[in-house]
């Protein structure tokens, strides 16, 4: 059998959920304090906000908007098994409206100065998991960073605090690219995804160590302040790649080596939306169906539940027409992370 080092996703992912408030909100009982907080308001319309414990509470990103750093402090502080919200906070706790979160755990907000790379970095990374918070002064000409990982992350968002605009994205899959570092994507951008330009990454796959940016605003624009988030696919915790869309109520079946309780996914080759999809928001489903029916969207900041996908033991499979999920022979990139896993922890 096929063995992951990881015995419990839970202790290193989770996607807690909770009912705003008028007040101080505390969400807890995850298993590790989170260092990569993504929220999404789930029943109705708010903005994504993506934080992280290196850069700390006023340091946040909104993917749905071009924005420059919003120092509002949505999150008040991380506990050892969650996160303190503020009260009142539009688009994370505001009063009657229900959230959710994908958290990750890094290590604890310990950072390290990196000098793997021809720029120096700080970072601070989870190599069980494989995943890493990176921060970096922007260059405006080719270089390498270092991301801490141990293995070349698959993934990779990058995003600009000093510079009004989208964030990067890499998907290194070679499934349908053979050289997929070569592209880009830009996050909440809502057009066709695929685009080329050496610009980006330079053309440059990662390393085990570093990877590559040039001179795009989203990526290494002369002394912006960045963070990259960086994520290698762990057998049995993550699975990163693309499918092809038939346009059948049953879709393909997406094989990923465990039961998907997160899915972060976009139509690469035409117009919708960047989308997640979670187990953990059971709108009007049977429990622990696997039926994924809300969409969380991200680029125009909505939700909606007209695109079903079904996790299942080995993945998931798209049992929708949608567009945004199952378009006919469209290509889908994704991101997904594990409930359960279908593999063990020895070989």
């Amino acid at each position: 059998m096929a063995y992951t080092a990881i015995a419990k996703a839970s202790e290193h992912f989770d996607v807690p959920t909770w009912a705003g408030s008028s007040s101080t909100t505390t969400v807890s009982g995850m298993g590790f304090k989170p260092d990569i907080i993504w929220i999404k308001r789930y029943d109705g319309s708010g903005h994504p906000i993506w934080n992280n414990s290196t850069q700390g509470i006023n340091f946040n990103f909104l993917p749905s908007q071009q924005g420059v750093n919003d120092t509002t402090a949505y999150v008040a502080s991380y506990t050892s098994d969650g996160f303190t919200l503020t009260g009142s906070a539009t688009d994370a706790n505001e009063n009657s409206e229900k959230y959710m979160a994908a958290t990750f755990k890094c290590n604890g907000g310990t950072t390290s100065s990196n000098g793997d790379g021809a720029t120096t970095t700080t970072v601070q990374a989870n190599t069980t998991s494989g995943v890493s918070v990176v921060t970096y002064t922007g260059t405006g000409s080719a270089t390498t960073l270092g991301h801490g990982l141990g293995a070349a992350p698959k993934i990779i968002i990058t995003k600009s605090l000093t510079t009004a605009d989208f964030a990067g994205f890499a998907n290194g899959s070679t499934l349908h690219h053979t050289d997929p570092f070569t592209d880009y994507v830009q996050l909440a951008w809502n057009g066709t995804s695929i685009g080329d330009s050496d610009t980006f990454w330079n053309d440059t796959a990662p390393t085990t160590s570093v990877f590559s940016v040039k001179s795009a605003t989203q990526t290494n624009k002369s002394g912006d302040t960045y963070v990259a988030y960086c994520f290698a696919e762990k057998k049995g915790f993550s699975k990163f790649g693309y499918y092809i869309g038939n346009n059948q109520t049953r879709g393909p079946q997406v094989y990923c080596g465990f039961k998907p309780k997160l899915v972060f996914l976009k139509k690469a080759d035409g117009t919708e939306d960047w989308i997640f999809k979670t187990t953990a928001v059971d709108e009007g489903q049977l429990p622990n169906d696997g039926e994924m029916k809300r969409s969380l969207k991200i680029s125009d900041n909505s939700s909606s539940t007209n695109c079903f996908i079904n996790a299942n033991a080995t993945g998931f499979r798209p049992t929708t027409t949608d567009g945004k999920a199952n378009g006919d022979n469209a290509l889908y990139l994704y991101m997904a992370f594990a409930e359960h896993s279908i593999v063990g922890t020895n070989g």
